[in-house]
């Protein structure tokens, strides 16, 4: 899962990116006109739109770290396995097969 997840972020280069998000939000007071209220919906528009950016550009940050953070875990449990069956094997190295999850029942 955190594979899929990194490389649906490395993917966030052209649309969908930060700065497209930004760049797609930017748009210029002018174009609101020159009324006392176009330039106050101007003003509201562009902040809205910065704290949008930075809302994206945070939550694509704290993705990023999650996944990173999710594939650590996956590698500590990875690692965690492997020296289990090392140590069961160099307990008993003539056992068969080592252990599986399939092939062991719970402790009750």
């Amino acid at each position: 899962m955190a594979k899929k997840m990194q490389r649906e972020l490395d993917q966030l280069t052209g649309s969908g990116s930060v700065s497209d998000v930004e760049s797609r939000g930017n748009v210029p007071a002018s174009a609101f006109g020159t009324w006392d209220a176009a330039q106050s919906l101007a003003a509201t528009v562009v902040a809205g739109n910065r704290n949008i950016a930075r809302l994206y550009d945070e939550f694509v940050s704290n993705l990023a770290e999650f996944a990173a953070a999710l594939s650590k875990m996956a590698d500590n449990y990875r690692e965690s396995d492997e020296k289990m069956l090392a140590d069961i094997r160099s307990i008993n190295p003539s056992s068969g097969p080592a252990p599986t999850r399939s092939s062991v029942k719970a402790v009750e």
